[in-house]
């Protein structure tokens, strides 16, 4: 899927007006890059972060990192991880669930006391319909929905409203946790359906609209977005998915350079400071207005080789990679402690994931791989990147120790959304890429990674295999027995040999997981988050 380009130059209007949302000069001031006010609004968080990805706010369309923890606060998903105990799977929009013991089926109750922030009712029609949409829309987190074989032909027979239940059906049997673990996913977000619908435009079920606005049941509301600008959030006061937001509003700044989140930071224009790189948290380790909090994230930064250039279409060659590679370094003297190496796929952190590290520096190991598949003085690749951390410093790191195997490596600058579209059109020999889950369960990685049996420019799943012109039919086929077997042991032990198998056997190469420190004034407390990149619940966040 690629996205227009004309979303990065353009702004997007909404019901209200930024003016007449933005009632003071100070909040007004927030929004500015040269503002020199000493301390934000009492009532408002400004959050410094790189969100130049956003590409929409549609919770059955984006796919991508930055605007995750947005959406976590617009909508309510049908269920939702704990936010004190992210190992529990609490209620969202369903009160209750009740599985079929075969595995074939599992109902929701739905809450009767829910309010969409049109202050439309939530119902289970919206459920069914935001499942449905999900399907139908057939954009990239549609994969999710689509491992319990729902199709765009038979997700009306299969997700249906029952009074105010709504009951879910399947054509195999699924563990209980792994539906419940993948309806905590954001495409699983309930969206109001006759908002929705009132918008709809040549068939595209409100896609066009909804990609730039809200029509949730969250704790806050979307005033405005301008890419690669603001995102501004306002609490809604129906909310009740949880405690009631102690915060007015949320503004999410885009500032893409690190040290200039730093001066924001320590001037107090803005309250927190999502991407400071080492030195940036070094020297403000002594400022006692400022504190650092830090959030062992499920995302893992990746090396994807491109088969279709016919030098890296060689498992030899894909072995060799893994050898030259100094992970060590990487992780902790190029990020002092913000990443650690994680080889496998899945992240520590999340259930079933392997902490094996076979893999090291070794030139020596991969020049005889690289003889053996037939380049004994190498040869020359590009890799795509960007200058945004860590992107930059592990595409520098790699052309460095790949030399000391004979690949040389010419670095292509791009900004992020660049690289991102060439990686999803299959235009890059190699690139540094990142991924996150979208749940915690090893699935919604191995989903991703191990499936592709249609390498064709109409293949439906055009996730990281596709995007490597990798057929996988054996992956495949594991996965499909995985996402079958309804003891979560067994399940796991599937799990585990994919992830062995993607380590060791794939143009893949797993480097590292980021431990993400989130630097911030000292009046802001319960700031948090889990191993997904949509886990920060702002409505919890205070600053006293």
């Amino acid at each position: 899927m690629s996205h227009p380009d004309s979303i990065h130059q353009r702004t997007f209007p909404m019901k209200k007006s930024m003016r007449q949302v933005l009632s003071t000069s100070v909040l007004a001031a927030c929004l500015s890059a040269t503002a020199t006010w000493a301390a934000t609004p009492a009532d408002t968080l400004v959050i410094a972060r790189d969100i130049g990805t956003i590409l929409s706010l549609d919770p059955q369309e984006a796919f991508e990192i930055a605007p995750g923890d947005a959406l976590n606060s617009l909508y309510l998903r049908l269920v939702q991880h704990d936010p004190a105990d992210f190992s529990k799977i609490v209620p969202g929009v369903a009160q209750s669930w009740q599985a079929a013991p075969d595995g074939k089926q599992i109902v929701f109750q739905i809450r009767k006391d829910l309010k969409f922030q049109s202050g439309n009712p939530v119902t289970a029609e919206d459920a069914a319909f935001s499942l449905q949409r999900g399907i139908l829309l057939d954009k990239q987190p549609a994969i999710i929905l689509r491992q319990f074989g729902w199709t765009k032909d038979n997700v009306k027979q299969r997700v249906r409203a029952d009074g105010d239940k709504l009951v879910l059906s399947f054509d195999q049997p699924y563990s209980t946790e792994l539906i419940l673990s993948a309806l905590s996913a954001a495409i699983a977000s309930v969206v109001d359906m006759k908002l929705v619908m009132s918008n709809e435009r040549n068939g595209d079920l409100g896609n066009g609209w909804l990609r730039t606005r809200s029509a949730g049941a969250g704790a806050y509301k979307l005033v405005e977005w301008k890419a690669k600008d603001v995102v501004v959030l306002e609490a809604f006061p129906g909310f009740k998915g949880g405690s009631p937001a102690k915060l007015k509003r949320v503004i999410l700044r885009h500032i893409a350079e690190p040290a200039t989140q730093r001066l924001l930071l320590e001037k107090g224009d803005v309250d927190v400071a999502s991407d400071l790189k080492a030195d940036q948290l070094q020297s403000i380790k002594g400022n006692a207005n400022l504190k650092m909090i830090q959030i062992p994230r499920g995302t893992v930064y990746y090396l994807a080789l491109n088969t279709a250039n016919p030098n890296l279409s060689k498992p030899e060659v894909w072995q060799a990679m893994r050898w030259l590679i100094d992970y060590d370094g990487i992780a902790n003297k190029l990020f002092s402690g913000q990443y650690r190496v994680n080889q496998s796929a899945v992240a520590r952190g999340t259930p079933g994931a392997l902490t094996e590290e076979p893999y090291k520096l070794d030139p020596a190991k991969a020049k005889a791989l690289l003889a053996k598949a037939g380049f004994p003085n190498g040869f020359s690749m590009s890799l795509e990147t960007s200058g945004a951390s860590p992107y930059h410093e592990v595409s520098q790191s790699l052309q460095s120790t790949f030399a000391q195997g004979g690949i040389k490596v010419e670095l292509r600058m791009g900004e992020p959304s660049q690289v991102m579209t060439r990686y999803r059109e299959r235009r890059h020999d190699a690139l540094v890429f990142v991924w996150a889950p979208d749940y915690s369960d090893p699935s919604s990685t191995l989903e991703f990674f191990s499936r592709n049996t249609d390498d064709s420019d109409k293949a439906s799943n055009k996730n990281a295999p596709w995007r490597a012109h990798w057929l996988t039919p054996q992956l495949t086929a594991e996965a499909d027995k995985a996402s079958h077997e309804v003891d979560d042991a067994k399940r796991m032990k599937i799990y585990a040999d994919i992830q062995r198998k993607l380590r060791d056997e794939s143009p893949f190469t797993f480097l590292i997981q980021k431990l993400e420190p989130i630097a911030m004034r000292t009046n802001v407390h319960n700031y948090s988050g889990a191993v997904t990149f949509d886990s920060t619940p702002y409505w919890m966040i205070e600053k006293r």
